[in-house]
């Protein structure tokens, strides 16, 4: 007797294999977005530490206490820490210096200098101004690089020099010089009370724009601070001396300069030390400022010096929108296209390093 084979209509077996189908579509896609952040996990890394200190900067500024005051505590804890984990986890010898003394005290006031006017600094500038200005020292370190190590000049560091120039005086364009040259436009007739009006006006704008360009030669200092350090550091790296070491020497130094700048302060502005704040925010700072190394030490072991050096330039675009949220802070056109313009230069210059290590 023949077998009767009871056909399965189509819609079932269409039904049964497409969702299997999707389901290993779609586990394949997450399966490569998975492969490729863990392959590229030094850009997440080197990106969440940039906003994670961009944000703690710029908390500095709605802290109601002085800067320094809360810098002596996130020193403290930062310089117990490294301490601790280089003495006892890994058993260095906080005070060799590897064969290398000059560079050791060179990054020692170079990497200090470069925090406490980057500081000092953002007493008198906004956040994404002085984040424009701090990114120029991949140019100057390229420079110095020239001159410490006998690197071949090449023509794109004069072109990346000149980008970098451009951008600076784009991005720090004398605003309130053209605030005073529009008001003198406008004036049609003056009179003794539009003159005595305007004079005054004059006066405070360049008042505002002395502080204004004070805070610029400071933040000029830290980006030629931060080129020297990098020089430093590159010939300390080249004796294998210990990151916790180098970070330990920096913090517990500008611990002492923060403790000298708070306690001269008083002699001449006397007011009691702000003990709530600076044992809150001072601390919770110090703990992120810490997560932030970890996370940027975890990005180099990943990732090329280079494509970290162009991500960092990001912090630019972090101070931008942090200052529109919380003060409603716009820039002119005119310092986007000058912050672009050295967010350019770094880029050139990183990639052209890149290209020629790897030659």
């Amino acid at each position: 007797m023949a077998e009767k084979h009871e056909q399965i209509p189509l819609q079932i077996i269409l039904t049964d294999v497409v969702p299997a189908a999707n389901e290993k579509s779609s586990s394949s896609i997450f399966i490569t977005i998975w492969h490729g952040i863990r392959e590229h996990s030094g850009v997440w890394y080197m990106l969440t530490g940039n906003f994670i200190f961009a944000c703690c900067t710029f908390a500095l500024k709605l802290i109601p206490a002085d800067m320094f005051d809360i810098m002596i505590m996130r020193f403290s804890i930062q310089s117990v820490l490294f301490g601790l984990y280089a003495t006892f986890y890994k058993k260095y010898n906080l005070f060799d210096t590897n064969g290398q003394p000059l560079a050791c005290a060179m990054n020692i006031l170079m990497s200090s200098g470069t925090n406490l006017t980057y500081l000092v600094a953002f007493y008198f500038l906004p956040l994404s101004d002085l984040n424009a200005i701090k990114y120029t020292y991949i140019v100057w370190a390229a420079i110095l690089s020239i001159i410490v190590f006998k690197d071949r000049i090449k023509l794109i560091n004069a072109f990346a020099l000149i980008l970098t120039i451009t951008g600076l005086m784009l991005a720090t364009k004398p605003q309130a010089l053209l605030k005073i040259f529009n008001h003198l436009l406008n004036q049609s007739i003056l009179n003794s009370t539009i003159l005595n009006s305007s004079t005054t006006m004059i006066s405070s704008t360049v008042t505002i724009s002395t502080y204004y360009y004070l805070g610029i030669t400071l933040a000029f200092i830290s980006s030629l601070t931060k080129a020297t350090q990098m020089i430093a550091r590159k010939q300390l790296v080249k004796t294998k001396q210990p990151y916790s070491v180098m970070n330990f020497h920096f913090t517990a130094f500008a611990l002492i300069i923060a403790l000298i700048y708070s306690i001269t302060r008083r002699f001449w502005q006397p007011e009691p030390y702000p003990w709530k704040w600076m044992f809150t925010f001072g601390v919770v700072i110090g703990l992120f400022h810490l997560v932030t190394n970890t996370f940027y030490a975890k990005a180099l072991k990943r990732e090329s010096v280079q494509l970290l050096s162009i991500l960092g330039t990001l912090d630019i675009v972090h101070a931008c929108i942090l200052q529109y949220i919380f003060l409603q802070l716009t820039r002119p056109f005119m310092f986007y296209i000058g912050a672009t313009l050295i967010v350019l230069s770094a880029v050139i210059l990183s990639v052209d390093s890149y290209m020629t290590a790897k030659t």
